[in-house]
Formats: C-alpha cells, sequence, structure tokens
C-alpha cells in the first residue's frame, strides 16, 4: 500500500457512513433482541416439605429407644436418595398425564438435621411446577411408606409447594438487544477499519500532493451548500490563476470517469467569470457532455457541429445566464473516433480562434484513464487540472495518469479533490 491512513481519515469513514452504523447496530439488535424467543429457557422451581417419623413400639427395649435417632434418620437419608432417581420422574409424569420433558429434575435435601425433607421440581412450565413438586412430594412419602413397614413410619407433607410466578422474556430480551447494539457497533468498527486499512483509492490529498511533488489546488464538495461551494471555487480559482503565472487556459480532466471533472470546470469558469473576467468554458467530452446541463442552455450547436463544419466557431458559443460566461457545448456525435477528431488541427484551429475574444479558456476533457483527450491536447493549455474524487479514485491510477500527462508534455498545475 502507498497510502499512510491516519486516524481522521479513519473518522471521516464513519462520519460519511453513520447510516451504515446505525442499520447494523439496528440488525444486531434486533437479532439479539430475538434470540431469547428462541434459546432462552426460563426454569423455575417450587418445593414441598415432608416430615418424616417412626413410632416406636412400646415394649421397645432400651437399646432400640437409644437408636431411634439413627434409624429415623437413615430413613430420611433413604428418602433423599429415592427422590434423586428417575424412576420417581416417570412416575410423577405419569400421575399427571404429562411428558416427561416437563419435568427437567426432582430432587430432596434434609433440613439441617431435622427429620424433614425439602423435594424441589424444576420445570420450565410456571404453571406445572407447584404440582409436580406436590406430586413427587406425595408418591416418595408412599413409596417410602410401603419400604419401611416396621416399625412403622409416616410420611406426611407439611408445606405444600408455591405456585411460580412466570417470568417475562421482555428482560432478556432488551439485555439481549443491548449487548447487540455493542457487538454492532464493534463489527462495523472492525470492519470500517480494515475497509479504511485495505482502501488504496485517496483518502488523503495533502499525501498526495507531497508523494507526486504536485499541488492540492482544491477540495470541493458538491453536498455543500451553496455558499460554501462557491467560496471552494473562489479559493480554486485564486489557487490555479497563481499556479498558471501568465498562462490564461486551463484543461480540466478527470482521472477515472466520473470523478468531477465537468463540475469542477465549471465552477472555475463561473468563480473567474465572478471577477469581471471574460470566460470561454469549451465542453470537450463528446461522449457525456453535461456542462450545458449544469449552466441550463439550449445552444443552436455545439462543438461537434463545429469540428464537423456544420457552423464557425463564433456560431458554436452560446452565452450563459452568468456575466462572462460563454460556452461550447458538447453533443452526442456518431463518429467512432473522437479522439482523433480532437487531436486534429480542426479543434486547435477552433481555441486558436476564439481564445484572444477571452481572457480565459477552460476546456473540460474526459476520464485520461479511460480516453487519450487529455495527452492529446494538453500540449494545448497552458495549464492541465487533474480531479479526482474522495475514497473512488485509486490512487495507482491518479499517479499513472499523472506521469502520463507529464510525459505527454502536460503541465500540471496541481489537482482538485472532489466529494471531501
Amino acid at each position: 500500500m502507498e497510502l499512510f491512513v491516519s486516524f481522521s481519515e479513519i473518522m471521516r469513514y464513519f462520519k460519511r457512513n453513520i447510516r451504515k452504523l446505525i442499520l447494523c447496530m439496528a440488525i444486531f439488535g434486533l437479532v439479539f433482541g430475538l434470540l431469547p424467543l428462541r434459546f432462552v429457557q426460563h426454569e423455575y422451581s417450587a418445593s414441598t416439605t415432608v416430615v418424616i417419623s417412626c413410632e416406636v413400639p412400646e415394649d421397645a427395649n432400651t437399646d432400640y429407644r437409644l437408636q431411634y435417632t439413627s434409624i429415623l434418620n437413615s430413613r430420611v437419608q433413604t428418602a433423599v436418595a429415592m427422590a434423586g432417581g428417575s424412576d420417581l420422574i416417570t412416575q410423577t409424569a405419569q400421575k399427571l398425564g404429562i411428558a416427561e420433558k416437563e419435568i427437567l429434575n426432582i430432587a430432596a435435601v434434609q433440613v439441617n438435621t431435622a427429620p424433614v425433607i425439602k423435594i424441589t421440581a424444576t420445570s420450565a412450565n410456571a404453571g406445572l411446577v407447584a404440582k409436580i413438586s406436590d406430586t413427587a412430594a406425595d408418591m416418595l412419602s408412599e413409596k417410602l411408606i410401603d419400604a419401611f413397614p416396621s416399625p412403622s413410619l409416616t410420611a406426611e407433607v407439611s408445606d405444600k409447594a408455591i405456585p411460580a410466578a412466570p417470568q417475562s422474556n421482555k428482560f432478556v430480551m432488551v439485555k439481549s438487544g443491548i449487548l447487540g447494539l455493542i457487538v454492532g457497533l464493534i463489527v462495523f468498527v472492525c470492519f470500517g477499519i480494515v475497509v479504511v486499512l485495505l482502501d488504496q483509492t485517496i483518502r488523503n490529498s495533502n499525501f498526495v500532493s507531497e508523494a507526486l511533488k504536485t499541488n492540492l489546488l482544491g477540495l470541493i464538495s458538491k453536498k455543500a451548500s451553496d455558499e460554501k461551494r462557491l467560496n471552494s471555487f473562489r479559493k480554486l480559482r485564486a489557487a490555479a490563476m497563481h499556479q498558471a503565472g501568465e498562462g490564461k487556459s486551463f484543461l480540466v480532466t478527470d482521472v477515472c470517469l466520473q470523478n468531477g471533472a465537468a463540475f469542477v470546470a465549471t465552477g472555475l469558469s463561473n468563480a473567474i467569470a465572478r471577477s469581471e473576467k471574460s470566460v470561454l468554458l469549451v465542453d470537450a467530452d463528446l461522449r457525456m457532455h453535461k456542462i450545458a446541463g449544469m449552466l441550463k442552455v439550449t445552444p443552436n450547436y455545439s462543438l461537434s457541429d463545429a469540428l464537423c463544419g456544420g457552423c464557425t466557431a463564433e456560431q458554436a458559443v452560446s452565452e450563459t445566464s452568468v456575466k462572462g460566461l460563454s460556452l461550447i457545448a458538447g453533443s452526442e456525435s456518431n463518429d467512432e473516433n473522437l479522439s482523433d477528431i480532437l487531436a486534429s488541427d480542426k479543434f486547435e484551429k477552433i481555441i486558436n480562434e476564439l481564445a484572444p475574444k477571452y481572457d480565459y479558456v477552460v476546456v473540460n476533457v474526459p476520464s485520461e484513464v479511460r480516453y487519450p483527450d487529455a495527452a492529446n491536447l494538453s500540449k494545448l493549455f497552458s495549464a492541465v487540472i487533474m480531479v479526482a474524487k474522495y475514497g473512488s479514485t485509486p490512487y495507482h491510477d491518479f499517479k499513472d495518469s499523472f506521469n502520463r500527462l507529464k510525459t505527454s508534455g502536460a503541465n500540471i498545475i496541481g489537482f482538485v479533490t472532489t466529494n471531501c
């Protein structure tokens, strides 16, 4: 990569793509916010307390009475173990007439050292979990009584389960949505940095100026207000006229297609005319010829007519609404050798005939990379201005175009960057 990237260029990328940033964050926020509906499953728990006791026979000997606590404790531990088995889940589901998958877990623990166990059921169904817990407690009690017929054992539910309150997904969705916004921001920032780092288009006009030892004549934005745009062209006028010295003719060329040369040529001509100078603006782009539309001029004749002998050079000139500014408009041509026609003596004669009648002549030609017109005509003009588009014109294309024009004898006084 031949261009360095500054932090300001990265920030400019984000400013220019703020809508894309907002869209990216919105998409990630929406996706993350909806994920809980598909993947987040709430788990609800409910607990039932069972009290266990053993009868002590009246004729029990002293040793038995002393061992009563140990015997009762062993029964409690057995109940805890029985609660953890898969059989209790199956039997509870069958008792309630529900699928086993509705019951996520059933477990029991002894409450401190008392002959009391707490049975806890877990389910994704808030309305069912209390019934599961109570039913499991009843069935465990029955199994325990059947397992220890002697001495007689009792197991009774002392506290039934409290129904669980269903949880809303809204809170989880909001948290997930906020996380999604953050992830979207991070993703876009990382993507933007990579794009700028890998981008070899012109993003730092000052560096291009230093690298190629040429002048940055101006930064022009089509999106700016009319007053700011006019001031930008006034600055361009001052820079161009100073660099051209005694030269009175300017050739303005795009580097790549639609970099804004027609826009720059029109704005520069307008700015010069406002300084009480007479200017002839020639639209020598016979393929796209946008300038007549920009100036809202409907010409009777065009440059093509003058080149083909359909009118004189004087007749091809149209007046515009801007005082001091005249235009030779471009037009469609069926000739396949447009570049050869412009490079012929016919175009040079038209310029030589009309130039003495005006203080300045500004000519717009199409992309130097795409067409040879700029190279062919550059020797006819005292100054050449190249036009590149911010974030669009590849630096290597600009460099190659610059070198080709230099080789063809062009006096390149600098370049203009558009859409900055």
